[in-house]
């Protein structure tokens, strides 16, 4: 019975390490992809990725990323109790939606340093469950 218990639990924290292991490379590539369409739109367009700059191609990066970060924070909450990891991507998402909205806010800091920020943010939320699905099998 405890072999059963036992390699559910490993194949749960399996599927949060996956996860997370994908939000980190979707968040950073999204950060990437704010930053290329910023600072080299015209390289995009010239290369065929034109469709890259476009705003449905951020608001698929907004909600992919949001997505696999709401997920991530549901799975980091549920095995060990600690709201500290979903916090980060929580605040994470509410950053990458703030930029998204940041034209429409009024705000005058640029859309791409709120929308790296918020990649970062991610980033550093999957990575820290990462940290904390490798310290929970120790």
């Amino acid at each position: 019975m405890e072999t059963t218990a036992s390699a559910a639990s490993t194949d749960a924290t399996d599927r949060r390490v996956g996860l997370d292991r994908l939000g980190t490379i979707a968040s950073s590539a999204c950060a990437l992809h704010c930053a290329l369409c910023a600072l080299a739109p015209a390289v995009l367009t010239v290369s065929g990725l034109g469709v890259m700059v476009s705003h449905e191609a951020e608001w698929v990066f907004t909600f992919f990323a949001a997505l696999l970060a709401l997920a991530a924070a549901i799975k980091a909450y549920c095995p060990c109790g600690s709201w500290k990891t979903p916090a980060v991507l929580l605040v994470g998402i509410i950053v990458l939606f703030i930029a998204r909205f940041n034209e429409a806010l009024g705000s005058d800091i640029p859309e791409v340093f709120i929308t790296m920020a918020a990649g970062s943010i991610l980033v550093a939320g999957h990575l820290a469950n990462l940290r904390a699905c490798r310290e929970s099998q120790k």
